[in-house]
């Protein structure tokens, strides 16, 4: 009987505890699932810890390791360079040691090599005061050379300033005889101010103050009659454009010009090149290259061709 009722009442707790784990399965679960993810994070944590002290012990040992090796460098520098300079030193005992040791020379061949020398220093200065006389009057004849060529270029401007203030007291203008033709070619577009002419280039009519004479490219423009001249300026229309002075009122623009041969306030006579003909501007890249040649009477156009010869 007794063994009946312990049979049953062992039965009844195994029940029990079954039914315990049974309800709380899930709750055992959970702590045990946050157990192990403690014990993890703690031995990932130990394991980091353990790592970085490894690291910080490895860089140390290298640290100490380049500065031993450092230390024994500079020791050995040290150690080579003490070498040298006492190598150096018994080199220089050496040296003294040997220079010391050579015989004397007797004073008699002491007096004579002074004496020697004493000569040899008088005739080098005597030779050095030749060359400072001989330097000297050379230097003189050089600028008495330099202020002869000084005055004589003086004198020259003097006379050129003077030749051109006499030109242009006298700068005088005729006319019927004076004007000549600044280069030699056909009169593409004549002097029109009474009507209009038609320019091709510019497909329309309009007033023509000058005369348009052909040519080419490098051809040489002479002055048509004696001038000064008083302008050279470069503009969109004539290109370079050189203006000179002829006396009485007289002007005489040449346009579409390159490398001119005078500047501004240059005294030219009649027939002298005054520069070449250039490329054309747009305004005449029809017509072709050209001589814009324009004749004023204070300052208002004439016809040109009434003048030329």
């Amino acid at each position: 009987m007794s063994k009946i009722l312990e049979s049953g009442w062992c039965e009844m707790k195994r029940n029990k505890i079954r039914r315990f784990f049974q309800q709380k399965q899930y709750a055992i679960a959970s702590l045990v699932l946050f157990a192990a993810i403690a014990a993890m994070t703690g031995v990932y944590f130990s394991n980091k810890i353990t790592g970085e002290k490894a690291e910080k012990e490895i860089a140390k040992q290298e640290q100490d390791l380049v500065s031993s090796d450092e230390q024994k460098k500079n020791q050995y520098e040290v150690v080579e360079n003490s070498g040298s300079n006492t190598k150096d030193k018994d080199k220089d005992k050496e040296d003294v040691t040997s220079v010391t040791s050579v015989i004397q020379p007797k004073d008699t061949d002491t007096n004579t090599d002074d004496q020697t020398n004493s000569n040899a220093d008088n005739a080098a200065q005597e030779l050095n005061d030749s060359k400072d006389n001989q330097t000297q009057e050379e230097q003189t004849a050089e600028d008495d050379q330099s202020q002869q060529t000084t005055q004589q270029e003086d004198d020259t401007q003097k006379q050129d300033t003077t030749t051109n203030a006499k030109v242009e007291k006298t700068l005088h203008f005729t006319p019927e005889t004076d004007l000549g033709w600044p280069l030699e070619g056909d009169v593409l577009l004549n002097y029109s101010m009474d009507q209009t002419v038609y320019f091709a280039t510019l497909d329309q009519y309009k007033y023509n103050p000058a005369i348009i004479i052909a040519g080419k490219v490098n051809d040489t423009v002479r002055a048509a009659a004696t001038g000064r001249i008083t302008k050279i300026a470069t503009n969109e229309e004539t290109g370079t454009t050189v203006t000179m002075d002829l006396g009485d009122g007289y002007t005489a623009v040449y346009g579409q010009l390159k490398e001119v041969l005078y500047n501004k306030g240059a005294v030219v006579e009649a027939g002298n090149a005054i520069g070449y003909i250039a490329e054309p501007t747009k305004y005449y890249s029809v017509e072709g290259s050209n001589l814009y040649f324009e004749l004023r009477k204070d300052d208002e156009p004439v016809n040109p061709m009434q003048y030329i010869e």
